[in-house]
């Protein structure tokens, strides 16, 4: 089971009829599916699911906050890059670097 493996489920009472195996017995389908909602390991998900929200940041958001960053610090070095063209302008230098 890949989510076992990789840490996402810690639970050890983990029924593999919902995660890996598949559901067959759909006479018993309501009883087992009450009998999983009340398991150790659907309610170690949930809350999984209702802390991670809590705990991580949107995407977004972060890609927007370095993208401003990474802008503004482009900005400093265009603008330092411009007094020194306005330095070497003033100060009648006979060259430029290009």
């Amino acid at each position: 089971m890949a989510a076992k493996k990789l840490g996402k489920i810690g639970n050890t009472k983990v029924d593999g009829s919902f995660i890996s195996d598949g559901f067959f017995n759909w006479k018993a389908g309501t009883e087992k599916f009450r009998k999983h909602d009340e398991s150790e390991c659907h309610k170690e998900v949930v809350e999984r699911l209702v802390t991670l929200h809590a705990t991580t940041r949107d995407v977004g958001e972060m890609l927007s906050a370095g993208h401003a960053k990474e802008k503004a610090d482009k900005r400093k070095q265009l603008l330092q890059i411009l007094r020194s063209i306005r330095f070497l302008a003033c100060s009648k230098c006979g060259y430029i670097i290009y």
